[in-house]
């Protein structure tokens, strides 16, 4: 599937406008990416946009000359489609009121990935943990699993376990009391844990659209402008 979804995302032409440049896919779809959304980009002049090279077997689009070049590019289509099952996932969590619980396992998992990623790359795990508990936590460890984030999941994992001896302790009366309650040592290992987390040893958008597939309703490379609305 995976092979099948790259094929479907490759970029085949770039057309530069005045304010946005606009994608068209090898499965027909098009999408714009407003220069705004990318500061290189948005302060660059018409010459240096037009020096655009493609990575990533031609899903990622890349401008040597104005940001340090990666193997991902700096718009990359498949992490726009795996934004856009987050996006369709989270709207199937608002029609329902914002039980997860109401949801079939599939949108439980990306709600629970997105959780995830947006309050880790935020504020760290003791943010993710805090707003969304327990049950939140142990479905997005176990999607983890199920895409091969083998990494990621080590970390998530571990940050889990530095919290299981306060589950019985009597000071524990409100998630807000985690932070009073870990020694020095455990904050710190935390903190490395959310800089581990951060430096995406495992690249979750190609793996989980893989398990996932793309979003049944949402164009694959459509980008998020406003944030994802949340209770």
């Amino acid at each position: 599937m995976v092979n099948d979804i790259a094929a479907a995302l490759r970029i085949e032409r770039v057309t530069l406008g005045t304010d946005s440049l606009q994608l068209t896919l090898a499965n027909g779809s098009e999408h714009p990416q407003p220069y705004r959304l990318h500061s290189v980009l948005e302060k660059a002049t018409s010459a240096q946009r037009a020096q655009w090279v493609l990575v990533d077997g031609g899903c990622g689009i890349s401008w040597p000359a104005l940001a340090q070049p990666d193997e991902v590019g700096l718009i990359n289509t498949c992490d726009l489609a795996w934004e856009a099952s987050y996006d369709a996932a989270m709207a199937s969590l608002k029609e329902a009121g914002w039980k997860l619980e109401a949801l079939p396992s599939r949108e439980q998992d990306l709600c629970a990935l997105w959780r995830l990623e947006a309050d880790m790359n935020n504020g760290g795990f003791l943010q993710f943990f805090g707003n969304w508990g327990e049950a939140n936590c142990r479905i997005a460890l176990e999607a983890l699993r199920k895409i091969g984030a083998h990494q990621a999941l080590a970390i998530v994992q571990r940050q889990r376990d530095i919290l299981q001896r306060l589950e019985d302790d009597p000071r524990m009366q409100s998630m807000q009391d985690i932070y009073r309650l870990l020694t020095e040592a455990e904050s710190e290992e935390l903190d490395a844990l959310d800089h581990a987390f951060w430096a995406y040893p495992d690249r979750l958008a190609p793996l989980g659209l893989a398990c996932y597939g793309l979003a049944g309703n949402v164009p694959p490379g459509s980008m998020r402008v406003e944030p994802i609305e949340r209770p």
